[in-house]
């Protein structure tokens, strides 16, 4: 779990949660399948870079052909962070690009 700096409420029982689950952290914010199997996927990976293969294994998991092709992959991608971005903006919850073909990692707190 991590801690927020300011509490958000649990979406079943509505009391203020401090260190949010990330589906209490995917509901808050109203992320789309996509962008939510994004941040799980940056989420696991616990602050260590994730590289975008393994990102697009998480948001392809359920295509049976693997999804589309690896530039489609990687524009959806990048549309999706953009939008995430502008959702979980000022939350103290970030996904940061890890360096040149290093993929994404997660970023907490004054990070963001």
């Amino acid at each position: 779990m991590i801690a927020m700096e300011k509490p958000i409420p649990c979406p079943c029982c509505q009391q203020a949660v401090a260190a949010p689950t990330l589906e209490i952290v995917i509901d808050h914010f109203d992320l789309t399948p996509q962008e939510a199997r994004i941040l799980r996927a940056v989420w696991k990976g616990k602050g260590l870079p994730v590289p975008n293969e393994r990102i697009f294994d998480f948001i392809y998991e359920d295509d049976p052909d693997g999804g589309p092709s690896s530039t489609k992959m990687y524009l959806a991608l990048k549309v999706s962070l953009c939008h995430m971005r502008k959702k979980l903006a000022g939350s103290g919850i970030g996904i940061a690009n890890a360096g040149y073909r290093q993929g994404y990692r997660l970023v907490v707190g004054n990070d963001c």
